[in-house]
């Protein structure tokens, strides 16, 4: 009978952990995750120019085994790396808190900078993706796989055009959860910064009435004292 036993020491820390710092847990899992499918795959050598062609060619897991449950590599990556950005942000907004006004407006201003830049990037991607489907010709079978397309403009290699649109996407995603973030941090801040002010006041307050009592009840009973008529103030 092993139901009365207590957990080992070592299963009884991680699990007070895990509890503890959930968020820390799930940030590091999908970064390990992340970095095991591009250390896998990009350690793959391909006869194929193309710079990302091996994140795209292939599914995992295999569609053979799980014909319902696959994706490329490179959509596992993504994947991944927003799970490891969101919840490791999650994990430190502690830090985040303890920021001043500046240096997180300056935060949120580099994060814009990367949204507007990857949305830039989102869109062109996509227009050359369109414009070599329809274009191309020369391309065996007919018509073009698009996952086979590639970008050849201003390159010294051809770049994988599923491969580009996924990584500036996740980039994109990434600073629009950042840009939600800090503006969550900010909205608790001032929140913060709200309840304090009111608790000093509350307790600066009754400071003064100490002093103004003795001469607020002093002056009523001198209103409230009667007037004797028979005494001749004169």
């Amino acid at each position: 009978m092993t139901d009365g036993k207590p957990a080992s020491p070592r299963f009884a820390e991680l699990r007070s952990f895990i509890e503890r710092r959930p968020w820390s847990v799930i940030s590091w899992s999908a970064g390990l995750s992340a970095m095991a499918f591009i250390v896998f795959y990009g350690l793959q050598a391909t006869t194929n120019p193309q710079v990302g062609i091996q994140f795209v060619q292939s599914e995992w897991p295999d569609p053979s085994i799980f014909p319902y449950f696959y994706a490329k590599p490179i959509t596992w990556f993504a994947y991944f790396s927003f799970v490891y950005w969101a919840a490791g942000l999650e994990s430190n907004k502690e830090h985040f808190l303890k920021f001043s006004p500046r240096a997180r407006n300056m935060l949120f201003l580099v994060t814009a900078l990367v949204a507007f830049a990857s949305f830039y990037e989102i869109f062109y991607n996509f227009m050359v993706w369109l414009a070599l489907e329809v274009l191309t010709t020369n391309c065996r079978p007919f018509p073009c796989n698009p996952d086979q397309v590639a970008s050849i403009f201003d390159l010294r290699s051809p770049l994988n055009l599923v491969f580009a649109t996924k990584i500036v996407t996740t980039a994109f995603g990434l600073s629009m959860y950042s840009l939600w973030f800090l503006h969550r941090v900010d909205v608790e801040t001032e929140r913060q910064n709200r309840t304090t002010k009111t608790v000093d006041m509350d307790v600066k307050a009754p400071m003064g009435n100490p002093v103004r009592k003795p001469i607020e009840i002093g002056a009523r009973l001198v209103v409230q004292q009667p007037i004797d008529p028979t005494v001749d103030k004169t």
